[in-house]
């Protein structure tokens, strides 16, 4: 007797549980599935609660990919020009000490280095933006079966004759 009122506290406990919390982001797919045991439970307990909260996650994320926002790297490019300002006083304080030919060997490395660097920024703000046209398309997708989900559940009317 001691075990089951054990073992039905727990569900309870765990239902509870699944009724009152929330996935931290979209858990539905393409294919208008729930990802994971949990999530589906979450889903059957919750119904429209859940579907609710979906849509507007997925609302959420897909504004968020389509709103303009700064490239990634614009703070790394921040930070080289403040590092590249703190070269060149460095340079133009030990000009004295080098040749000209140094000088030159110095001014050519910093040219290089910010060919370089234009190049990564480069890679990497295309690749930001592919990654947020990825998650745009699928929102795209999955936002319109998450509204047929949501109108599937709730009671048609009646037409009027």
């Amino acid at each position: 007797m001691y075990k089951a009122t054990v073992i039905i506290i727990a569900i309870i406990i765990f239902c509870g549980y699944l009724y009152f919390s929330k996935p931290d982001t979209v858990v539905i797919n393409e294919k208008g599935k729930c990802e994971g045991l949990i999530n589906k439970a979450r889903a059957f307990l919750q119904g429209d609660k859940f579907w609710k909260l979906q849509l507007k996650m997925a609302n959420e994320i897909y504004s968020k990919s389509l709103a303009p926002h700064l490239p990634s790297s614009s703070e790394m490019q921040e930070l080289y020009h403040k590092l590249l300002e703190d070269e060149k006083a460095l340079n133009g304080k030990m000009k004295e000490l080098y040749t000209p030919e140094e000088q030159m060997a110095n001014l050519l490395r910093m040219k290089a280095d910010s060919i370089e660097r234009v190049g990564k920024w480069r890679v990497i703000d295309d690749a930001t933006v592919a990654e947020t046209m990825k998650d745009a398309d699928k929102f795209k997708i999955i936002i319109p079966i998450i509204e047929a989900k949501l109108k599937s559940t709730k009671p048609q009317e009646k037409p009027t004759l």
